[in-house]
């Protein structure tokens, strides 16, 4: 299990080709930013491209403005799922919208040939629907409304800052005592 009081957090996001895994999308970047004792500790992030060793379709870099020449020479998801998940070990990940991005971490974990991410994780977008009166819910929206917004969005790095800037407001307005309800384990 976890305690809060200790516990590290690791708010992360990915860029995708598209939005089904099923259906052959991948994984074109990942970042990821540790939350400690109510600090966002940037010094030990993870980010990285992607090579997904498949085409962008022009719809998905119209999105998130990456191109098929920027990730050309990216390692590919072999080469990064093994220190991603390893990375994350013994962590309560933060996603906005997370069912979403652990389907392309089970995904990634297949084809890299290792055991698929079991962390518990707690989901900003689901914590805006229930706790909060109205939406839109997008993280672009609640960034801006909380004045957490970095200037861009839809890519990684800036889209997982701004959800641990969220997780941390959260924790404020709700205490995290309360967020544990929102802590699920993922299962795959």
């Amino acid at each position: 299990m976890y305690n809060l009081d200790t516990q590290v957090f690791v708010s992360f996001d990915l860029e995708t080709t598209g939005l089904k895994p099923d259906l052959g999308d991948r994984i074109i970047e990942i970042a990821a930013i540790p939350i400690f004792n109510g600090k966002i500790k940037r010094k030990f992030e993870f980010h990285t491209l992607v090579n997904p060793k498949i085409r962008i379709p022009v719809e998905g870099s119209q999105f998130h403005k990456l191109n098929n020449k920027d990730i050309e020479n990216a390692p590919t998801m072999i080469e990064i799922f093994p220190k991603f998940k390893e990375y994350i070990a013994n962590t309560i990940l933060v996603s906005h919208n997370a069912k979403m991005d652990m389907l392309f971490l089970d995904v990634a974990a297949k084809e890299s040939g290792i055991l698929p991410v079991e962390n518990y994780y707690i989901d900003t977008l689901e914590i805006a629907k229930v706790l909060l009166e109205r939406g839109p819910y997008s993280l672009e929206h609640l960034s801006k409304k909380f004045n957490i917004y970095v200037g861009r969005s839809h890519r990684a790095y800036e889209d997982a800052l701004m959800t641990a800037k969220l997780f941390l407001i959260f924790i404020k307005k709700f205490g995290l005592k309360s967020l544990g309800d929102f802590i699920k384990k993922w299962r795959g």
